[in-house]
């Protein structure tokens, strides 16, 4: 079923301006006036709460995502094994931010990065979490379970090797944030190529040894 107008407006209207300013930043009033809504009512209208609406924008990449993911996971890719991982997290960032101009998606997840634990693979239940997002299906749940092959095909302890996992996703989303920055001023890389120097320096990041 097409989204409606109005229905769109706040999804997009959102997901800019948390890409821009974070989930505890935006109030559902400014989501609004953002998007031409004059009834206060039409978040809880469309989208049953703001809980709501962070889900509606959470499943308009990430579905696909995760398909594109699996996709490569299972691919009969000739490389190593870290780095056909590597490759099957960044290649569909690629995909979707290349796929929307502007893109929002990477700066929206950056800013709930900022909210989420260290240890991005411990992935708590939204009952346990009071003040912060986290989606309601199992979205995370399949990248949970890529990041955790990563994380058991690098020479390190598993707590190195978790941490290690977590610094990668923050490295990687922070540069296609940037990505994102850079081609709303008109002066961003060459996206394919940006795609190959990051996966290269992923790779040699987690394979540097622990202290």
């Amino acid at each position: 079923m097409p989204l409606s107008n109005g229905r769109l407006a706040l999804l997009d209207s959102a997901e800019k301006l948390i890409a821009r300013r974070g989930i505890h930043g935006v109030s559902a009033r400014e989501v609004l006036k953002d998007a031409g809504q004059r009834n206060n009512s039409a978040i809880a209208y469309h989208f049953g709460s703001w809980h709501g609406l962070l889900d509606q924008i959470w499943s308009r990449h990430a579905p696909r995502i995760n398909v594109e993911r699996a996709a490569l996971v299972a691919s009969d890719d000739e490389r190593p094994e870290l780095e056909r991982l590597v490759h099957a997290y960044v290649h569909p960032l690629t995909t979707q931010v290349g796929t929307h101009d502007p893109s929002y998606w990477a700066r929206f997840n950056e800013q709930w990065l900022a909210t989420a634990p260290l240890d991005v693979l411990a992935v708590p239940t939204p009952e346990s979490v009071s003040a912060d997002y986290y989606p309601s299906d199992d979205s995370l749940d399949v990248l949970a379970s890529l990041l955790n092959r990563i994380a058991a095909a690098l020479p390190l302890p598993t707590e190195h090797g978790r941490r290690r996992v977590g610094l990668m996703v923050r490295f990687v989303i922070g540069s296609y944030a940037a990505w994102e920055r850079a081609r709303d001023h008109g002066d961003a890389p060459d996206l394919r190529a940006f795609e190959g120097e990051i996966e290269r320096i992923v790779c040699a990041m987690l394979g540097v040894p622990p202290a």
